[in-house]
């Protein structure tokens, strides 16, 4: 039987898109320039980088499973459920170990084994990107820092960006103009990042090397989509309607 009250979960995309990657990982590169933590000292004791980021995963991993709980819960009573694509996006934070004992101990989504390949597949080219296409650094685990931050947030730009598209695919001429100017946008970043490199190293006389145009510009050209894509829902208010997003009404329900 459904609940008399239907209500939404807690764990929605958005937020945990605001409370684990925005806060604590902008926190922490926010941080590599400061005194605060030992991230002064990172470079020559590496092992405090190993220490931050076991406690950035214990965190994002004990959520996980929170979620995961949350949603076998409104499962069985038929409320509104926490999205699947909720849940890939958990994993691209590195919250696959916790996805997978939660499963297990809620038995939960283990029959769905088209959602664990997504698991699986996004895991597994998240780890290709860090230690096969990003530049290494001092450290193993900053460079799992680096793939983190900068592949979730790729995933995040992809998804939103192919929801909107998807939304207007009634309306072609919007849809054109979306993509025309997303294209603008991403030009537009590449140029200032390009840009702001070139003035660095004339005015301080040093040669940047790859490591810091690939670093700079995902990060820039990411941040700038995600400001591009927020603003896009909000004036064509289709925040919350984007196919596949969250949350997920229980059968019979409206959205």
């Amino acid at each position: 039987m459904p609940p008399a009250t239907p209500t939404r979960p807690f764990w929605t995309l958005n937020k945990i898109y605001w409370l684990l990657y925005i806060l604590p990982l902008s926190a922490w590169f926010a941080m590599d320039g400061t005194q605060m933590f030992f991230v002064d000292t990172d470079a020559r004791h590496p092992e405090r980088v190993w220490f931050k980021l076991g406690v950035y995963l214990l965190i994002v991993n004990f959520i996980t499973m929170l979620v995961f709980r949350e949603d076998k819960k409104r499962a069985e009573r038929g409320d509104w459920r926490v999205s699947e694509k909720t849940l890939v996006y958990l994993i691209t934070l590195g919250a696959l170990p916790g996805a997978l004992l939660a499963m297990r101990m809620y038995a939960h989504k283990t029959a769905k084994w088209g959602l664990q390949l997504r698991f699986f597949f996004w895991a597994v080219l998240e780890v290709v990107f860090t230690f096969a296409l990003l530049p290494h650094t001092f450290s193993y685990a900053n460079d799992a820092r680096w793939g983190i931050c900068l592949f979730s947030l790729f995933w995040w730009n992809l998804h939103v960006a192919a929801g909107i598209v998807n939304y207007l695919k009634s309306r072609p001429k919007e849809r054109a103009k979306y993509l025309l100017t997303l294209a603008g946008a991403a030009a537009a970043c590449l140029g200032v990042v390009l840009g702001g490199i070139y003035l660095r190293e004339t005015l301080t006389g040093k040669q940047s090397d790859v490591e810091t145009y690939v670093r700079v510009g995902v990060l820039c050209a990411g941040a700038l989509l995600v400001v591009f894509n927020e603003v896009t829902l909000s004036v064509k208010k289709i925040r919350g309607k984007l196919p596949g997003w969250d949350p997920a009404p229980p059968a019979g329900a409206h959205a």
